[in-house]
């Protein structure tokens, strides 16, 4: 198939039409996941992402908007999903080194409390954000994107992506500045 039969499938994804999905997802399911083994030097962790793309695809097709080829959109979409997945694991990886480094000292049963407490207000007042403000802290803070990704993800400017990070973190601060002594050190868990 050539670029324009790819184009004609993805004007069909977007209407809808499920053997064009099943076109799409037939060509391109083992280059993708070959790609991603690549990167993420796992076969299982692989496919998942792969398999993740395209429920997204079928899932967001309505609103998809690829303004480079689907063959180039589908690729770069499986790296960035790819390196998202990377980045957290060297979060969670960074965070369980520390659990254990703490578990070896002695436990501060008070502080620990307080700690888990300040984990569920900041989840609380994450999820009081307004849906689109949310959608992006969570992209930004838990996925790892960068604020270009975000709004090329979500098809807004950058400067919005931007306001919308600023007024997210200015309310996190108001709504959470009786632990404010805490707040700085784990709001860098959210963080990049």
């Amino acid at each position: 198939m050539d670029l324009s039969q790819d184009n004609e499938l993805y004007r069909k994804l977007k209407e809808g039409n499920g053997q064009a999905f099943k076109t799409l997802f037939e060509k391109y399911y083992s280059a993708l996941c070959h790609f991603a083994c690549q990167l993420l030097q796992d076969n299982v962790l692989a496919e998942e992402s792969v398999q993740e793309l395209f429920v997204r695809l079928w899932e967001r097709r309505e609103l998809l908007n690829i303004e480079t080829s689907v063959k180039h959109y589908l690729f770069q979409s499986v790296r960035n999903q790819c390196l998202n997945l990377i980045q957290h694991q060297k979060v969670r990886k960074l965070y369980a080194s520390k659990i254990i480094e703490s578990a070896n000292r002695e436990i501060d049963t008070e502080q620990y409390f307080m700690e888990v407490d300040l984990i569920k207000r900041i989840e609380k007042s994450i999820d009081s954000l307004p849906q689109k403000r949310k959608e992006i802290f969570k992209l930004s803070r838990e996925q790892g994107l960068k604020y270009k990704e975000i709004a090329e993800k979500l098809n807004i400017s950058i400067k919005t992506v931007e306001a919308q990070m600023g007024l997210a973190l200015k309310y996190l601060r108001d709504d959470l500045k009786e632990y404010s002594d805490h707040l700085l050190t784990l709001l860098l868990i959210f963080k990049k």
